[in-house]
């Protein structure tokens, strides 16, 4: 059975020690084979084989989805859904301190904080999982406080819109799933991406929208004016792989990887999570320098740092390293080139500063 990973900050928050890891801990508790990891700010979360979900670390607000508000489980909990329930996807990342799942009806499910109403739900604390309003959900993302829903055809968002994030023409606070305008009408989505006050859709063709916070250029359309509704971000080729990241003012970039092959990063780079070998910000997409005989296959991104998982399965990490969060155990405070964490993962997810790895299967 594969191993599950955990490093960066994994314990912060108010009377809760800071806890850091520099290198990949197992999680201990998870007893299934695990299929999906997903994280939030400072938990992380695995679905297994049979559609059971465990969830560790912080849970001040329920989001271990266990039924308790406990200041730090370091042991991998069960979240705990109604009998009969199935998950079988979780949105990644999550929203801040809270949970999402989507099950085998198309049913989303949230738990945890819900404070700007990002898991569309009307209480302020759920510590089980709540079904929400939504059905024939396919895919679904969440970050800070908001989230979005691809349902029959059609992205829906939550929460806070203080950047436009929502998608929706403005930038007002939505209590119930409100449709993202402005997307091409009749092209399927096939995967959801979300940061901090951030937003973005990949479509069947390849072609990837944006929208949301911008004063670092994280939209990648030339600008760094914010947009509340959806803007396309000119790439040398169709999309395969995308992941944004970011978990505060300023600091959001988004990874991309190609059909073609080759990876593509845009917005903050003050700590080099662009992989350009530089720390300056970029408004447009510039090629990551990937090393040569390398081919990456998945990417992902987190506050300030930035992931890949090569062909064989090798982990790759550049950016920011104060809180460990790159996994090599290094002094160094950052890496402006992909570098060998040393560990193969069939899977990667990051927000903020905390980091969760699936082992490659034995």
């Amino acid at each position: 059975m594969a191993k599950v990973y955990r490093w960066g900050v994994v314990g912060n928050r108010g009377k809760i020690a800071r806890l850091e890891l520099s290198t990949p801990t197992e999680v201990a508790g998870v007893t299934q084979k695990v299929v999906q990891i997903a994280t939030s700010n400072s938990d992380g979360y695995a679905l297994t084989s049979t559609g059971t979900v465990y969830a560790w670390g912080v849970n001040s607000f329920g989001e271990l989805g266990d039924g308790k508000e406990s200041p730090y489980e370091t042991r991998a909990v069960e979240v705990d859904f109604p009998a009969g329930v199935k998950i079988v996807s979780l949105p990644n990342p999550m929203p801040f301190d809270a949970g999402l799942a989507i099950d085998s009806t198309g049913r989303a499910w949230g738990w945890g904080l819900n404070a700007n109403h990002d898991l569309c739900l009307p209480g302020l604390v759920e510590t089980r999982p709540q079904p929400l309003l939504l059905s024939d959900v396919t895919l679904a993302t969440g970050a800070r406080t908001h989230a979005l829903f691809y349902s029959k055809g059609t992205v829906y968002a939550c929460g806070s819109g203080d950047a436009g994030e929502l998608g929706n023409g403005t930038t007002a606070t939505a209590t119930e799933p409100t449709p993202v305008i402005g997307l091409p009408s009749g092209e399927k989505v096939t995967a959801l991406t979300s940061s901090w006050e951030g937003s973005g859709t990949l479509l069947a063709d390849g072609s990837y929208y944006d929208w949301g916070y911008n004063a670092a250029g994280q939209l990648g359309n030339g600008t760094m004016t914010y947009s509340a509704v959806p803007v396309k971000v000119g790439l040398p080729a169709a999309v395969k792989d995308v992941f944004q990241g970011g978990s505060g003012a300023k600091n959001g970039q988004t990874i991309a990887v190609l059909k073609d092959g080759s990876v593509w990063a845009w917005g903050n780079n003050d700590r080099g999570q662009l992989g350009t070998g530089t720390r300056t910000n970029s408004d447009v997409p510039v090629e990551v320098h990937v090393p040569r005989g390398v081919t990456f296959v998945e990417v992902s991104s987190g506050g300030y740092a930035s992931y890949a998982i090569d062909e064989i399965g090798r982990l790759w990490a550049w950016g920011d390293n104060r809180d460990g969060q790159l996994g090599t155990g290094s002094l160094r405070r950052s890496e402006t080139l992909p570098v060998d964490v040393g560990i193969h993962l069939a899977q990667i997810a990051s927000t903020a500063q905390n980091v969760a790895g699936l082992g490659v299967e034995r």
